[in-house]
């Protein structure tokens, strides 16, 4: 998913929104192309493939941060972690020694 923020004279929105109608795979996309497009950082989401004795289990997603891959986790837990990419990317940023 591309997403792109809109800067206004009162702040900024990410576009498209996101829709609460969307499922929870779509919305984590659009949150990661979100994480991905203000920080930088190559962040995708994907459907995980857990498995519970064989069957493969719905609801939950990878994510692949940079070159590492964390997962399953539910949508609430990816969509924390997400947060989390996000905030620790802006303190690295905010915490980088001047020259």
């Amino acid at each position: 998913m591309n997403v792109t923020r809109i800067r206004t004279p009162r702040g900024s929105r990410i576009e498209p929104a996101l829709e609460q109608g969307w499922d929870e795979f779509t919305k984590l996309t659009w949150k990661a192309a979100a994480v991905a497009h203000d920080t930088g950082i190559r962040v995708e989401a994907h459907r995980s493939q857990y498995t519970a004795d064989g069957v493969i289990m719905s609801g939950y997603y990878d994510l692949a941060i940079g070159s590492s891959i964390t997962g399953p986790r539910s949508f609430s837990a990816a969509w924390d972690y997400l947060n989390g990419v996000a905030t620790g990317a802006e303190q690295a940023r905010r915490t980088q020694p001047s020259a």
